[in-house]
């Protein structure tokens, strides 16, 4: 009886998309505060309404970006499936076969990346996410690839810099429980291996026996 394909896994939620939204989140509520209450005070004169409706459409595109804040970070995860894994973000996702995985292991993204080598912006975006951790240390599940399934320029232009490992190919993954992650990873790699292996063996089993039929006439 062949192996039953598990279901799909728990969604990982890649932290640095939820702070990025996080940093957007309240300044985005305060332009929509901001720029209403100017709208609302401002005189209503005909030679100013070009300047009250920029500060309506101002108020709006913010309220788009706070709702985007607030819903946006649930389409960013990393989720383990029956033959590969998918990698998502807002706008993009990718899916990584489990024959391309060479390697998993926990890295510390303090060595990868010395949060005092990065710029100001970099720094203030990341070292909440150092606290977070009880060690003080910022530790991410380190997938190494034997490729990538596109070009590295492309996948850039779509991913964080800080989900890339330096070096060689492979993804950085930065959750609230990398050990949770990188134990299903595991698991849904073993298992993909059980299934194929089983195949291997069905195919080589009705090769055979077509061959010894063959043989006996």
């Amino acid at each position: 009886m062949p192996a039953k394909k598990p279901r799909p896994g728990k969604r990982f939620r890649l932290r640095l998309y939820e702070r990025l939204f996080e940093m957007i989140r309240w300044p985005t509520f305060l332009l929509i505060f901001a720029s209403y209450v100017l709208w609302w005070i401002s005189p209503d004169r005909p030679f100013l309404s070009f300047g009250r409706d920029l500060l309506l459409l101002v108020s709006a595109i913010s309220f788009l970006l706070y709702v985007a804040s607030l819903a946006a970070p649930s389409l960013c995860f990393v989720q383990c499936r029956a033959e590969q894994i998918i990698i998502s973000t807002t706008f993009y996702r990718v899916s990584i076969s489990y024959a391309r995985v060479w390697s998993l292991k926990p890295l510390n993204v303090g060595v990868i990346y010395p949060l005092k080598k990065q710029g100001w912006s970099q720094r203030r975006f990341l070292r909440p996410l150092f606290h977070e951790q009880k060690t003080g240390q910022l530790t991410a599940v380190g997938m190494e690839l034997t490729k990538y399934p596109l070009p590295i320029r492309w996948l850039k232009l779509w991913f964080n810099e800080y989900m890339f490992m330096p070096g060689s190919p492979g993804f950085l993954f930065i959750v609230n429980d990398w050990m949770s992650l990188s134990r299903q990873i595991e698991e849904y790699r073993e298992q993909w291996r059980a299934r194929r292996s089983t195949k291997v063996a069905k195919s080589v089993s009705i090769a055979s026996d077509v061959l010894s039929k063959g043989d006996k006439r």
